[in-house]
């Protein structure tokens, strides 16, 4: 993650810590998960999610407005990232004070584009307040008394007109067919005093996509190559030389993994609300991470609770859903 240190080389920047902690509390304070095992909970950002948030809202330009125009975040799956997308684009909608907000959610295809909508509309659904502010359409929230909205589009599907965005989620970059969409969406933006383009993706393999450009110029921003104080690389990732057998190669490649992560899953499978301590939970346990790790780029992988091993170790200890 990067350092909220300042360097010399950015004297003009400042870290405004009342505006990234009112950033953070608008999670905890404004939306309520809407569907899954938290529904009906608050929103509590994990560490890696608070930390980005701080980082995006936090830090500011002399101006007052944001430093940083351009996030990208790589993180594998099961980690939490269109959740986070959803958030981000709440805030964007409802608390940055932008004058008639424009805000954007594009994926691949449709069926990718919803996933971070119908997140975000099911927050909408679960707060009264955010509720009665707002106007709920199959593909578009309206915020009447601000002139905002959210809408979702697809590669797919989508229409150039009319497009002023001030903040584009773009989901799945790896899984974009080309780039005229990224173009389209990016360049909407010079009318607005300090648009937000979060990028929120695994990695792709196509050296000559829009995800590998953009993987590999945050690359070089990260380790000092490059220069560009309004892009903020966020990458979770394992170098060839990190030893994948060690806690510290899985944390630094999943921010979800880890003990809390796995036991989430684990007690899930089995039913209980706390994990049993016995060598067989606790080698099923290290499996799933081993198998989350191996296969954090695909998106098909059959999942590991469906493993023959998986679900030998733990049936002993499995208690049935009544």
């Amino acid at each position: 993650m990067p350092s909220r240190k300042k360097p010399d080389s950015l004297a003009e920047y400042r870290f405004d810590a009342d505006a990234a902690e009112r950033a953070v509390a608008f999670f905890s304070e404004c939306l309520t998960h809407g569907a899954g095992e938290w529904r009906g909970q608050p929103f509590i950002l994990s560490d890696w999610q608070a930390e980005i948030v701080r980082q995006v809202f936090g830090w500011k330009r002399a101006d007052g407005t944001r430093r940083y125009r351009t996030v990208f975040i790589a993180v594998p799956r099961k980690a939490g990232k269109t959740t986070l997308a959803a958030g981000l684009a709440l805030y964007a909608l409802y608390a940055d004070g932008e004058p008639g907000a424009q805000v954007i959610n594009a994926a691949a295809d449709r069926e990718q584009a919803a996933l971070c909508f119908e997140a975000a509309k099911g927050m909408i659904d679960a707060e009264p307040e955010l509720q009665n502010r707002s106007k709920l359409y199959k593909r578009a929230v309206v915020v009447p008394d601000t002139g905002s909205s959210y809408k979702v589009i697809s590669s797919e599907a989508y229409s150039k007109h009319g497009l002023s965005c001030s903040y584009i989620g773009a989901d799945e970059l790896h899984a974009w067919p080309d780039r005229e969409l990224w173009d389209v969406l990016t360049t909407s933006t010079g009318a607005r005093r300090q648009p937000l383009t979060v990028v929120t993706t695994t990695a792709g393999y196509d050296r000559n996509s829009i995800c590998w450009e953009l993987w590999d110029y945050a690359l070089k921003v990260r380790d000092g190559i490059v220069t560009d104080d309004a892009f903020l690389p966020v990458i979770f990732a394992a170098d060839p030389e990190d030893d994948w057998k060690s806690p510290d190669t899985w944390h630094k490649a999943h921010p979800g993994l880890g003990v809390e992560a796995a036991e989430v899953s684990v007690m899930d499978y089995l039913n209980l609300d706390t994990l049993p301590e016995a060598p067989p939970v606790t080698a099923a346990m290290l499996m799933l991470i081993g198998a989350l790790y191996e296969n954090r780029e695909s998106v098909t992988d059959k999942p590991v609770s469906e493993s023959v091993l998986f679900t030998r170790l733990l049936a002993p200890y499995r208690k049935l859903a009544l």
